[in-house]
């Protein structure tokens, strides 16, 4: 059982280990019990044919420690992670990151096994067969169900405070529409917990997007605005405000320092919300063991908290072999209190407007604050006419600043998605009402695709920031 470590140099003068620096914070050991499980459908038809993509547990022990004395040029953490559980794993992490271990006097005990439910091998197929059969169909397109669950049971042990236990169950499910074997239009419902939040509209969403598939192909205009409905505004503010505020001291975001600063479109207000019911990704403790909450990250356009690296940070983690750093949840913007605004916006645009139902793939440069977007399912003429794919990039600021409009409540739809990043794929949602953009520029379609850390398990990394 060898560690796997991430962090400082773990070694004093003469090979031997150093005590613990009078400047720690607080650490936490993380015992795991993770199962993954997915499988993949095709229907309607007197016969669904289900096919199991994948079945995988892991059970691993991680411990993080968050250094107060770490200098501005070191990292803020010390990781390590075995691929086992029970006392000497809990001895093996400890040691390596130079922390007393853990008192599980009272705990439900790290050699104690971390039940998995019985029939969430079972899930996925259910899932999937059940979405199948109540598809429409359609002799010109053919619709794949694709459906992913993953439980996990975490007994979370910190250095400064009682052991806590949290069960993190998350599901979805994704249709896709193919013409010639090429997806043309999708439908996802994501949800976090044991209740199917959005699954009884998928249907709707399904035949909707066979609709848009159906009507004509036409290349986007060289400037337009966007209208982002159907919860793809989320994806738009998970690169254009989520990730610019995430910031570290290897990496601090371009608007540190600008606190309670105008930086945004002044009817915008955001908070990210772990706790939020049902959303995907939602969870209750950080990696740190504390309490996860709220977090204002706009109030009315004016910068009010940023993501960062300290100890009250959001410290997430796909699993224990990637490094915990502060990552968003599910974001939350704000609706208006009526149509007006948006409606008065609407009759005083200056390009093209185009309903954006989808994104895909987007990414933010953190050096310069540039944001590529994929915009992959879009209609304009009231959805008589659908987009090809195309690109937009800008600078995350000006799009902050060139929002024209929020819709009211009546217009919030939810936006779920694993994002990549340097802590691993993780769950991540949005619940947002219609949102324009002000004037942006289009550019030719190509594929992207994020690059791939170098990490345990390969075939857990998505290609794209979508359910999968």
């Amino acid at each position: 059982m060898t560690p796997s470590t991430t962090g400082h140099p773990l070694a004093g003068a003469g090979g031997h280990r150093t005590a613990p620096a009078a400047g720690d914070g607080p650490g936490c050991v993380t015992v795991r019990s993770h199962r993954r499980a997915a499988a993949v459908g095709t229907g309607p038809g007197t016969e669904v044919r289900i096919r199991r993509l994948a079945d995988h547990v892991e059970r691993t022990t991680a411990a993080l420690v968050f250094d107060r004395a770490a200098g501005p040029e070191a990292s803020p953490v010390r990781h390590a992670a075995v691929d086992e559980c029970g006392t000497r794993a809990l001895r093996a992490v400890s040691q390596v990151v130079e922390v007393e271990c853990p008192d599980t006097h009272g705990a439900a005990g790290p050699d104690a096994e971390l039940v998995m439910p019985p029939h969430i091998d079972r899930e996925p197929a259910l899932l999937v067969e059940a979405v199948a059969r109540q598809l429409p169909r359609d002799d010109d397109l053919k619709l794949v169900v694709e459906a992913h669950v993953a439980v996990e049971n975490r007994l979370l042990l910190p250095a400064d405070g009682p052991s806590r236990h949290e069960t993190l169950h998350t599901s979805a499910v994704v249709v896709d529409v193919l013409r010639a074997g090429r997806r043309v239009a999708e439908a996802d419902a994501a949800w976090s917990g044991d209740i199917a939040y959005g699954l009884d509209r998928l249907r709707e969403r399904v035949e909707q997007a066979l609709a848009r598939a159906a009507a004509p192909p036409r290349t986007a205009a060289p400037r337009v605005q966007l209208l982002l409905i159907d919860g793809s505004a989320g994806a738009f503010l998970h690169e254009v405000c989520g990730h610019l505020l995430e910031s570290t001291r290897h990496r601090p975001s371009l608007l540190a320092g600008h606190l309670t600063r105008q930086v945004a479109y002044d009817r915008l207000t955001i908070d990210d919300n772990p706790r939020h019911a049902g959303g995907f990704g939602a969870h209750q403790h950080t990696m740190l063991g504390t309490p996860t909450r709220r977090r204002p990250l706009l109030a009315a356009g004016r910068l009010a908290g940023l993501l960062e690296d300290n100890v009250d940070g959001p410290w997430r983690a796909e699993d224990a072999w990637h490094r915990p750093q502060p990552r968003m949840s599910h974001l939350e913007l704000a609706p208006a209190a009526s149509s007006a605004a948006l409606d008065s916006a609407l009759g005083d645009t200056s390009a093209p407007v185009i309903h954006v139902h989808r994104l895909g793939f987007g990414s933010l440069d953190h050096r310069d604050g540039t944001v590529v977007l994929e915009v992959k399912d879009a209609t304009k003429d009231d959805g008589r006419t659908r987009l090809e794919p195309f690109l937009v990039t800008a600078k995350a600021r000006h799009l902050l600043q060139d929002v024209r409009a929020v819709g009211c409540a009546g217009t919030l739809h939810t936006w779920s998605a694993y994002c990549l990043a340097g802590s691993g794929s993780l769950p991540v949602g949005a619940t947002t009402p219609t949102l324009l953009t002000g004037p942006v520029r289009t550019l030719p379609h190509r594929r992207l695709t994020p690059p791939r850390p170098a990490v345990r398990h390969q075939t857990r990394q998505p290609k794209e920031e979508r359910p999968v």
